[in-house]
């Protein structure tokens, strides 16, 4: 059962706020944004592929899958998680990477390095110390509440096309389409394991009730952040316009009663959650 949906982050969700606002003009920083952007949309995209696979599965006992959990550790830094697969029998802590070309882990310098089909080699955070330290935590939790459950992690890839290299042994990773595959191997290793299904259910509550969501916001110039309402079918690029109770587009001609709700939305995550009558009417125009 999915108990927590996949949603986008809030530096997308952010991200996407300042593409509609900010003047493609100033080339340079709009650049910077929209690369950023990019990287964000594309891990998101690969996350949401692999979600859509679990629909497919077949899942030997009760489970809750939590995507997107996000959580604060005692020392106040935040742990988000791509999917937590919570069984009676185990967790499996996963992590999903959406990279093409030739993937290769070094450990020693702990670093993942990407080539491309050109050649070009680049170097990215290992995400295997990311799923380390996500484990760590989860075993800490589950210490902590006197439950003995194992603790598994994976990394998984999105496309098959991406050739996974060297990899240091003991790690779990593969492509996305071996997801029942190493499912099932969970549950051969650990189907004599198992808790009582009253503390599965405590711990899914503790793990719900303990998720927070870590909020972003982009350094921008509020001064030159386009206002208005924009028309969402030109793509933001025109402005809207009061007339008769909706907002009517300048160049396609448009109608809307609620395009404003958009545009408070991208004052909220980039300027204010707060906004006083006289800043709203400027704002809206």
């Amino acid at each position: 059962m999915e108990i927590l949906k996949r949603q986008k982050s809030w530096k997308l969700l952010n991200l996407e706020a300042v593409l509609r606002r900010h003047p493609e003009n100033e080339a340079r920083e709009y650049s910077f944004y929209k690369e950023q952007y990019m990287a964000q949309k594309k891990g998101h995209d690969g996350e949401v592929h692999v979600d859509r696979l679990w629909s497919e599965l077949t899942i030997q006992s009760p489970y809750y899958l939590l995507h997107s959990y996000e959580t604060n550790n005692h020392a106040g830094y935040s742990h988000q998680i791509d999917t937590i697969v919570l069984t009676p029998h185990f967790i499996w802590i996963i992590e999903i990477k959406n990279i093409g070309g030739r993937l290769d882990i070094d450990e020693s310098k702990h670093q993942l390095i990407r080539t491309n089909q050109e050649g070009t080699i680049e170097s990215f955070r290992n995400p295997l110390n990311q799923i380390k330290r996500h484990t760590e935590f989860i075993s800490r939790k589950l210490r902590g509440m006197n439950i003995n459950l194992p603790v598994e992690s994976s990394v998984i890839i999105v496309s098959d096309y991406t050739i996974i290299g060297s990899i240091p042994k003991g790690h779990s990773i593969f492509h996305a389409s071996g997801l029942q595959t190493e499912l099932d191997k969970l549950f051969n290793n650990y189907r004599e394991r198992r808790i009582p299904l009253n503390l599965f259910e405590k711990l899914k509550t503790e793990l719900m009730h303990q998720h927070q969501r870590k909020e972003w916001k982009a350094k921008v110039n509020e001064a030159k952040l386009r206002k208005g309402v924009l028309c969402k079918n030109c793509e933001y690029k025109s402005r809207m316009f009061f007339e008769y109770g909706s907002f009517k587009c300048a160049k396609c001609g448009m109608k809307s009663k609620e395009a404003h709700l958009e545009a408070l939305t991208d004052y909220r995550y980039l300027i204010s959650e707060w906004i006083s009558n006289r800043e709203l009417r400027e704002y809206l125009g």
